[in-house]
């Protein structure tokens, strides 16, 4: 009997550093996180810009959180959503990932929000997102939500005493929700909106549509990049119209090259951003200076959203220990209170981003052009989301 014992027990010794081996492999496993972007595509510029700020806020931390390995993977979305939905189910079924980052467009997010969300896996929009993600509540929309984004616009508008307005703005989903961010703000504080007018995506002549303008105090408007922005302020200034002009986007959609083809005439211009690349905090002077380092070339708008949501997503995780299940994650991403070079960032019960939000103007100094935040709007939030 005595001789039985003595074996089951050396048995035990034998078994046991296998049984909890494997669990401390399993504890050891890398988190995998899954982005989708488009590499390939009418956009396919864009891609490699998100990605160059998540990898930036990977490698700052060696790719390691809560004493895990982080793996990267990344899709392509082909600018398409079906092929996006293709992607997320290979992330999620083959990867076995939990995080998403992206992708970009509207389309795209509401159809693979349900299939996510089933899976329970966090997802974050690369730039802004529908309301209606927040009803799956486990997408992170930064930097808020498209209504959200441009709401300065149409505050700063009143407070410079307009009482009427034009919007203008390309037809699409993501078009329409930049253009009522505008209209809902500038109607709260009082203003009216006179005129809608909508142009097609890829629309190559802006004549028509200027000259349909009727009598207002100023013209909010969106066009859908730096192509279509150059275009549309070239044939402002071509038809004479004198109508103040109040952009969205501005610093991401007018870059250094389009604002020297357009010249001294569009100084002055006013208008929303998110980012500027010379804003003077050391938070972002360090990131410019690194991230000019690491990849040849000043980062812009796309690569600071990018990093801002890793950093984000790093935040949790580290309050998580490491753990990405949805249960510990989600949690911790709504109480993520960070620095970013696009500055302070927050989280809504709903999962929204709360960011500063700034009014800008192109000036021009020793010959250069820049965007100066002449306005901050703080912590900006949808209005459907005020309490």
């Amino acid at each position: 009997m005595k001789k039985l014992v003595t074996i089951f027990l050396a048995l035990g010794l034998l078994i046991s550093p296998v049984v909890f081996g494997g669990g401390a492999a399993q504890a050891a496993e890398p988190i995998k996180i899954g982005t989708i972007l488009n590499l390939t595509g009418p956009i396919a510029f864009i891609g490699p810009l998100f990605k160059n700020g998540i990898v930036m806020a990977l490698e700052e931390i060696d790719y390691t959180v809560g004493g895990r390995k982080i793996e990267l993977i990344a899709e392509d979305a082909a600018a398409d959503m079906n092929v996006c939905l293709e992607k997320s189910k290979k992330l999620v079924e083959r990867d076995k990932v939990n995080i998403i980052l992206g992708p970009l467009m509207g389309d795209a997010h509401m159809a693979i929000a349900p299939y996510l969300a089933n899976k329970k896996v966090i997802s974050a929009t690369f730039y802004c997102g529908d309301l209606e993600l927040t009803k799956y509540k486990n997408w992170f929309i930064y930097p808020t939500t498209l209504v959200g984004l441009t709401t300065p616009v149409g505050y700063y508008a009143a407070e410079l005493g307009y009482k009427t307005m034009i919007t203008a703005g390309t037809d699409y989903a993501g078009g329409r929700g930049f253009i009522k961010g505008i209209k809902i703000a500038f109607e709260e504080k009082g203003g009216k909106v006179v005129q809608e007018v909508w142009w097609p995506v890829g629309n190559k002549d802006f004549g028509p549509y200027l000259s349909s303008l009727e009598k207002a105090d100023t013209i909010g408007y969106f066009v859908e990049g730096p192509s279509a922005a150059q275009l549309f302020l070239s044939q402002y200034q071509e038809f004479g119209v004198k109508t103040p002009l109040l952009g969205t986007t501005l610093a991401a959609d007018m870059p250094d090259q389009i604002i020297s083809q357009l010249g001294d005439g569009v100084l002055g211009l006013k208008g929303q951003a998110l980012y500027m690349a010379g804003m003077d905090t050391p938070i972002n002077k360090n990131w410019v200076a690194a991230m000019t380092k690491r990849f040849g070339q000043a980062p812009g708008g796309l690569e600071a959203n990018s990093y801002a949501i890793t950093k984000a997503i790093l935040a949790a995780l580290k309050a998580t220990g490491g753990d990405d299940s949805y249960d510990k994650l989600w949690p911790a991403l709504l109480k993520v209170k960070i620095d970013t070079p696009q500055g302070p960032l927050a989280v809504s019960p709903e999962g929204v981003a709360l960011v500063d939000n700034y009014i800008v103007e192109l000036k021009k100094k020793d010959g250069k052009y820049y965007w100066d935040p002449i306005k901050t709007y703080h912590a900006v939030a949808d209005p459907r989301l005020k309490k």
